[in-house]
């Protein structure tokens, strides 16, 4: 597949806000809510994924397909590891658009437990067509082309902290479907993108 190849890098210091991260905690908005699946009635929450911010990531889109300026983020039930989502409660994709303004009113939202415990993973920052970082360890892509495309792939991989194995040697889909060009949601702050996801 091509595409726009993604490295995880643990740094030392604490990213800043609205850096390109896989794992940690997303940096949103004042009045973001948690997203959720629904299993037998009980609704619990998605993990955080990563997040891209694509002024990050626009020099390396040479067809354009994916907005200028903004943040993606990548939700998907960690817990269960579905294979499909039959019934689109998997995972979810967020559009924000920033407008060009930036993050600075934005703030890392913790996940924890009852006890106040962080529970997300260890953070590492994405890197993108990195030729520093060597092509062994590269640990996903990032693709869009047109409708049903698929977005972003993200391959099993290990670290000193952070161990991710999918099933059976699959690797993590995320296959967006825009029900019109990106260009669209443009107009508006917030927009949750239907989305699909697969092993395979």
């Amino acid at each position: 597949m091509n595409g726009i190849e993604l490295t995880f890098l643990e740094e030392k210091k604490k990213l800043s806000i609205g850096t390109s991260k896989i794992f940690g905690n997303p940096d949103v908005w004042d009045g973001f809510k948690w997203l959720q699946y629904t299993e037998d009635g009980e609704d619990y929450d998605l993990t955080f994924i990563c997040q891209i911010n694509c002024a990050e990531v626009a020099i390396f889109d040479e067809k354009g397909f994916l907005p200028k300026n903004g943040m993606l983020y990548f939700f998907y039930d960690m817990d269960l590891m579905p294979r499909e989502s039959s019934n689109g409660n998997a995972a979810r994709v967020i559009y924000y658009n920033d407008y060009g303004a930036g993050f600075s009113d934005f703030f890392e939202m913790l996940r924890c437990d009852h006890e106040g415990n962080n529970m997300s993973m260890p953070e590492m920052k994405i890197c993108f067509n990195s030729e520093e970082i060597p092509s062994e360890h590269l640990r996903g892509k990032l693709c869009a082309e047109k409708d049903g495309e698929l977005l972003l792939q993200l391959f099993s991989f290990e670290t000193d902290k952070v161990s991710i194995k999918f099933p059976d040697g699959l690797s993590l889909c995320f296959s967006v479907r825009w029900e019109t060009h990106i260009d669209s949601y443009m107009k508006v702050p917030v927009t949750i993108i239907k989305t699909d996801i697969e092993l395979r």
